[in-house]
């Protein structure tokens, strides 16, 4: 008996597949697919002002932007790059770091920081750069915060995904992680892949040259 309810059933769904689709549910699939909006520049007679983009109330706030003009939220002070952390550098904060690191930085930048991960190696110049260079480990606190803040080349922007706090908690991880030798077995391999990545650029160069 279950094996013949189910050969009916299977048999009925066979038969609305192949049934012609009937003029309103084709309405209704393409009002699903092609719905009614306003393009960006196009007019609207839903507005006054007849335009589609209208602006947003005064003190909107952009998303992923604070209103605050300090320098826990921009990185400066008179207009140059801070040099301290201003934001409390605790155990927790710096767990915090590590832990944001792994997920926003060290896909691109490597695990340990040396910037020799999957992404750098299939990306191609210009790849992502080691931030345990005496470059990056020199330039102010500021302007790290900065670039994980605006983005930097095809680096994007991570204002979005990552509050104020927790791009300082991973400002003074990467900080913390500049001071440390790489003898753990993740650092070790990344800095090996990151000195590989960096000969396969040198030979490139070298054969352009040519």
């Amino acid at each position: 008996m279950p094996n013949a309810c189910a050969r009916v059933l299977a048999a009925a769904i066979v038969l609305m597949a192949c049934r012609r689709t009937t003029e309103r549910e084709r309405v209704d699939f393409e009002r699903m697919r092609v719905q009614q909006r306003g393009d960006v520049y196009s007019a609207s007679p839903v507005f006054a002002n007849g335009a589609t983009m209208q602006s947003p109330p005064a003190g909107t706030v952009p998303r992923g932007r604070s209103s605050d003009t300090g320098v826990v939220a921009t990185g400066l002070i008179a207009g140059a790059a801070t040099t301290t952390i201003p934001h409390p550098i605790t155990a927790e904060s710096l767990a915090v770091g590590a832990a944001k690191f792994r997920v926003y930085c060290g896909v691109c930048h490597g695990s340990a920081g040396f910037g020799g991960s999957t992404v750098a190696e299939n990306m191609g110049p210009p790849r992502p750069p080691s931030l345990r260079s005496a470059r990056i480990a020199t330039v102010p606190v500021g302007y790290i915060f900065g670039v994980a803040t605006n983005g930097l080349g095809r680096m994007p922007s991570y204002a979005g995904v990552l509050s104020a706090s927790e791009r300082w908690d991973v400002v003074a991880y990467i900080r913390q992680l500049q001071q440390q030798p790489a003898i753990a077995p993740d650092a070790v391999d990344d800095s090996l892949r990151a000195i590989g990545i960096q000969r396969t650029d040198s030979a490139a160069k070298a054969t352009g040259r040519r």
